[in-house]
């Protein structure tokens, strides 16, 4: 597939979005997102691409509503095209396959008209957030109650103690969270050639766009650190410069 890369003024002046990949955004972007815990560096950067006022209501997003929106900032900063490795449920092949991101209508769309919740028996489930997730990732023994007591209540919104569920009720709550954020994700889909089953798997958009970012921010600063050795311009100088000159500059130092 070929990857097309729109131009990222134009998703933000339509849709809102900031440009990731512009320069001193793709450092402040690298800065923030890799001190922060692996399972919140979705909502660093949804909030930094402009998806979101602040992070309180990042990580208060569903975490399906989050990837959706990391879709949207990975599509208009890195393009639509990205890639992933699915295991075959069937024969336990490792598979790579590769998705087009869907268009920005319906990523927003996604985002914003997914289901919040869900009714099973006598109890309501919500949507998992990335706060939750901050919350489990905390106490990794409880991991699992700690979901449970956070997004979980009974019918008359009142809480309940996760250990009184029985097995087959824990596992009704975990399949109806599962289906809420599976609402929103982008699924990965290949036919596995060892033994002709079809794999499919979401797509953890947040953790692509992570690994776009974290490419992309040090391959600029070592540009940078050359050019600034080269010529003695300061990093900020550097970085206001276009890509292109930029580039035709270190041809010029490596020559």
């Amino acid at each position: 597939m070929s990857c097309v890369r729109p131009p990222g003024r134009a998703a933000e002046q339509q849709y809102g979005v900031r440009d990731l990949a512009e320069p001193e955004l793709l450092l402040e972007a690298w800065d923030q997102a890799s001190v922060a815990p692996v399972a919140g560096r979705g909502a660093v950067l949804v909030r930094l691409a402009g998806l979101c006022p602040d992070l309180d209501s990042a990580l208060d997003l569903g975490v399906g509503e989050c990837g959706a929106l990391a879709a949207l900032a990975h599509a208009t900063a890195f393009g639509r095209e990205v890639a992933g490795v699915i295991t075959c449920s069937s024969c336990g092949e490792l598979l790579s396959a590769q998705v087009s991101l869907p268009n920005a209508e319906e990523l927003l769309t996604a985002a914003t008209a997914g289901p919040r919740q869900a009714a099973v028996r006598e109890f309501t489930v919500r949507a998992l957030t990335t706060r939750d997730l901050l919350a489990a990732a905390a106490t990794p023994d409880r991991a699992c109650a700690v979901l449970l007591s956070r997004c979980v209540r009974r019918g008359d919104g009142s809480p309940f103690d996760p250990a009184q569920l029985t097995q087959e009720e824990a596992s009704l709550l975990d399949e109806a969270a599962e289906a809420i954020t599976a609402a929103t994700m982008t699924t990965l889909c290949v036919r596995c050639p060892a033994c002709g089953e079809q794999a499919r798997a979401a797509l953890d958009t947040a953790a692509v766009l992570w690994d776009r970012v974290d490419i992309a921010a040090p391959a600029l600063m070592e540009e940078v650190a050359v050019l600034a050795r080269a010529f003695g311009w300061s990093e900020a100088d550097l970085l206001a410069m276009p890509a292109a000159r930029r580039a035709a500059y270190l041809e010029r130092v490596e020559t």
